[in-house]
């Protein structure tokens, strides 16, 4: 089933017609993510800040994480993904930054709650694509090529593989 009328319909819009700032895509990353990785399942969705300079290489955009929270203490989480959102003017020269700034994230992510792994999407508008990172140093890996629209039936379907990839990396550990 693809993703609620509403979010697919913000996200056909922001495909269509370019929004001048990128908070269009904000709001509708939160929903993707919400529908992916839902409460009743021990996780949380918060938005992680924005990113306004470059001073280390970044572009701006947009950083959300998912949390897992802890069974038997709900103020105990770890980070199982990162979400870097950037607007669609920063399409294809943005990559670059994008993966520096990916990084750096996912690498403060093992600083604070992350264990062994983990995942990220990034996207730029309506392009986007997943991977993920280990905590051994090396860069963030993507597994898929990058989707061009958000709102169809192959993303939806590659968005639901990552939610089975992260619940079985939960499962191993």
């Amino acid at each position: 089933m693809p993703f609620e009328t509403v979010i697919r319909n913000i996200l056909e819009h922001c495909t269509s017609h370019t929004p001048a700032t990128a908070d269009r895509w904000y709001g509708s990353w939160n929903g993707i993510l919400g529908t992916l990785f839902t409460p009743d399942q021990g996780y949380a969705v918060a938005p992680r800040g924005c990113l306004h300079d470059d001073s280390e290489g970044g572009i701006p955009g947009s950083i959300f994480e998912v949390v897992k929270l802890s069974p038997d203490d709900p103020t105990t989480f770890r980070t199982i993904l990162i979400a870097e959102i950037q607007n669609t003017q920063l399409w294809e020269s943005g990559i670059p930054a994008l993966q520096r700034q990916l990084n750096l994230d996912t690498d403060r992510a093992f600083s604070d709650t992350a264990h062994s792994k983990v995942y990220w999407i990034e996207t730029i508008g309506p392009h986007w694509r997943y991977g993920e990172k280990e905590h051994k140093g090396q860069d963030a890996r993507p597994l898929i090529d990058w989707h061009h629209t958000t709102h169809d039936q192959a993303s939806f379907d590659d968005l639901q593989t990552l939610r089975s990839l992260v619940a079985t990396a939960l499962e191993k550990e």
